[in-house]
């Protein structure tokens, strides 16, 4: 089969608007951590992203799948947003029963307040949405949905609760990107404030250090696998923290805490 050289170059002109799309979401362009990131594992790549530092990863993939699972969120929203308008008021305190897409400030790191999107909740339960391709959601249903994405939901609850929502329960529903829909699965715990307040502390002792030290404090962060491939700031054979990181955590540095508790108080 031959393609026309017309086809190839509308190709290109497609690529091209779709590519700077997804590059241009402003989560993609977000300089300060989000909830989600309170998470990461890796010490460092949290310290790169709250330092500020240039990212390093040129072989960095297009987000494509996140930005497929930003329009399972949109049809998510959309779809819950018409239940809301076909039963207005229903719940007892004349709220919508869904409540969707709310920005909200989980508290602050070094000063700074952290914010997010929170996708849903209802009756005291903080939902959050994930779209795996199928090995990952294999993964989750073995193994759980990690640690990451754990403090996240209880994060995301403490800043409900910081808006004066009850909250009891955080649910993770995992839904399949790539399989049917039977494949779904739904993760869920109590809410937790103090694995949020835990995950706060931490940001904000790695944020004071950074921030105290600069790129000295590069090497005193723990590195741990996190999706290192996609991590902005892997730089494959750097032996220079303060240039990049090159990906492999079993050379990791331990951080020391006792200095994290020295900039932190």
């Amino acid at each position: 089969m031959t393609i026309s050289q017309k086809v190839l170059d509308q190709q290109t002109e497609l690529d091209g608007l779709i590519e700077a799309h997804i590059r241009n979401q402003p989560r993609t362009l977000q300089k300060e951590p989000g909830p989600s990131e309170l998470g990461i594992p890796c010490d460092l790549r949290l310290g790169y992203k709250l330092a500020g530092h240039p990212e390093t990863n040129v072989d960095q993939p297009l987000n494509w799948k996140a930005w497929i699972g930003t329009n399972v969120h949109t049809g998510l929203q959309e779809l819950l947003t018409l239940a809301n308008m076909a039963r207005p008021g229903w719940s007892e305190d004349g709220i919508d029963r869904y409540e969707l897409e709310q920005r909200i400030t989980v508290g602050q790191v070094d000063g700074t307040d952290i914010s997010g999107n929170s996708d849903l909740y209802v009756d005291g339960v903080v939902w959050d949405w994930k779209i795996p391709g199928g090995n990952t959601l294999r993964k989750y249903k073995k193994e759980g949905p990690g640690e990451q994405y754990e403090v996240q939901g209880h994060v995301y609850g403490l800043g409900h609760e910081l808006a004066g929502r009850p909250v009891t329960d955080i649910a993770i529903y995992f839904l399949p990107r790539d399989q049917e829909w039977k494949q779904r699965y739904l993760w869920s715990a109590p809410y937790d404030r103090q694995r949020a307040l835990d995950a706060l502390s931490r940001g904000d002792g790695i944020a004071k250090l950074v921030h105290a030290l600069g790129p000295a404090a590069f090497p005193l962060l723990k590195r741990k696998a996190s999706w290192c491939r996609s991590c902005p700031w892997l730089l494959p054979g750097s032996t220079d923290l303060a240039r990049g990181c090159p990906g492999d955590p079993d050379v990791a540095t331990e951080a020391s805490s006792d200095l994290l508790d020295l900039i932190a108080n």
